[in-house]
């Protein structure tokens, strides 16, 4: 059988909003056309999408394969329209990125900015989170590209990959803490720890700088009381508690947070990783998401590659 964009936008809208009935007002269609669209999918396909539960529908096994696949098909169907409408010279639609700490808190801001100022139809969409839900939102095709953090070990096999500069992360406190004044990191073995990417499997440990930092060093994993997503929770966390977090320095410069931050003076540095540009490899970025990319990198190795840490 051949797919349709009418069967696939239907289905999504169906696993999305919970109902036919839903999707229907969401897609401006009517029902019983909604109804077609899935029957005529589920018989080419040669199997149910959707299971009926005493909370309304669900989506089978197959249809849970299915919404993965036709996210990055219709996401990609979109882009290429805008892409088509660009290289016309009709600048508009939405590019949407992701960026982790550093890139938000000191590049994307002035670019932002600037870019606005030179293409006023185009909207920006932004998603924060660890490199690791950029580089899975990236592959899913919910991301024109993303500016996260790459190590040695990072699979980009994938991705398109252009490093900008190194990441500083460093060891932060709440200013009046009792480790404040820690040199090494033996002396924070004790301590509690805020780790901003989540664990890969119940009863496992993280696997992340903060993590790697104490391996390498031979001591016992770190104790983490909490793993976050986003920056502010992190931030919060560190400042109305004692406990410690591996950051990008930046962060206490920051005019929000730094007067309530302090940097742990401790010797140990954590792996090298770099803060790169990232999109999928083959996949050509929209003219305005190019263009965006571009100055983020511009600027990004004009403000901070003079800054390499020792």
């Amino acid at each position: 059988m051949s797919l349709t964009l009418s069967q696939l936008r239907a289905f999504v809208a169906v696993a999305e909003h919970g109902s036919i009935r839903a999707a229907s007002r969401a897609l401006d269609v009517a029902q019983s056309g909604i109804t077609q669209q899935l029957q005529s999918l589920e018989a080419g396909l040669g199997g149910a999408l959707f299971s009926r539960t005493n909370r309304g529908i669900a989506l089978t096994p197959a249809g849970e394969r299915l919404l993965l696949r036709a996210g990055a098909i219709l996401g990609e169907c979109e882009r290429t329209e805008r892409e088509m409408a660009q290289m016309r010279g009709e600048f508009g639609g939405v590019v949407t990125l992701g960026v982790t700490t550093e890139p938000l808190i000191d590049t994307l801001a002035p670019v932002l900015m600037q870019f606005r100022a030179r293409f006023k139809d185009v909207s920006v969409h932004l998603m924060s989170g660890t490199s690791r839900l950029m580089m899975s939102w990236i592959r899913d095709g919910t991301l024109d590209f993303a500016v996260a953090l790459v190590s040695k070990q990072t699979d980009t096999s994938d991705l398109s990959v252009t490093p900008l500069y190194p990441s500083d992360p460093v060891v932060v406190c709440r200013r009046g803490h009792p480790m404040a004044g820690a040199t090494r990191l033996r002396e924070l073995a004790g301590c509690e720890w805020i780790a901003t990417r989540a664990p890969k499997r119940p009863g496992t440990p993280p696997t992340n700088r903060l993590v790697d930092l104490f391996a390498a060093h031979g001591l016992p994993p770190p104790h983490i009381v909490a793993t976050t997503e986003a920056l502010f929770d992190t931030l919060h966390l560190i400042i109305e508690t004692d406990c410690l977090s591996l950051e990008p320095s930046v962060v206490t410069k920051h005019r929000l947070f730094g007067r309530a931050l302090a940097v742990v003076p401790i010797r140990e540095r954590a792996e090298a990783t770099d803060v790169c540009l990232l999109h999928r490899a083959g996949a050509p970025l929209t003219p305005a998401a190019q263009e965006f990319a571009t100055m983020i990198a511009s600027y990004a190795r004009t403000v901070r590659a003079p800054r390499r840490r020792a």
